[in-house]
């Protein structure tokens, strides 16, 4: 039976809420809302990108002598036990998958780079992780616009709804 590679992300969480400057103005107001937004905007990212999300938290100074692994929107959330870093969870599960899956770190963390080359994971900085979010966001954008404009020039429709249509894709365009 042949195995078939998933495509899994680690994304070091706090990583991206410091380097990401809309989650890092809401952490200046609420770690929890920034942490939620993140989970969003990490979900959503997973079903763009039909990836498997880990999204890892640092829990080093809490109290658990185990990961605390949680499911929502469809990703991963883990908070660490006690005395582990979120780069020693991405660096146990690469160990772990990088050779027989398609895996990919997230993390500023050059050590934790290094370390997922070596292993063969692929790996990216929190930046480049909000540009193809950003970019896979925009060509949907760009796709529904296209696809507005030409469903409605295969119908019989008065000319004022026709206008009426094309004002609002000129709006759509400005946006």
């Amino acid at each position: 039976m042949a195995l078939t590679k998933k495509n899994l992300t680690y994304i070091d969480g706090y990583n991206i809420i410091n380097s990401w400057p809309e989650l890092k103005s809401i952490q200046s107001q609420s770690l929890e809302l920034a942490r939620e937004k993140l989970i969003d905007m990490m979900a959503e990212y997973a079903c763009l990108s039909n990836e498997i999300v880990e999204l890892v938290f640092d829990a080093y100074n809490s109290d658990g002598d185990r990961e605390n692994i949680s499911e929502k929107l469809g990703i991963k959330i883990v908070y660490t036990k006690k005395f582990q870093t979120a780069d020693t969870y991405i660096e146990k599960m690469t160990n772990l998958y990088a050779r027989r899956h398609n895996v990919k770190v997230v993390t500023d963390d050059g050590q934790v780079q290094s370390l997922a080359f070596e292993r063969g994971a692929s790996r990216i900085t929190a930046l480049e992780l909000r540009n193809e979010l950003m970019n896979m966001k925009h060509k949907i954008k760009r796709s529904k616009r296209k696809d507005f404009s030409t469903n409605f020039k295969d119908f019989p429709i008065s000319d004022e709804l026709k206008d009426l249509l094309d004002d609002i894709g000129d709006r759509l365009k400005d946006e």
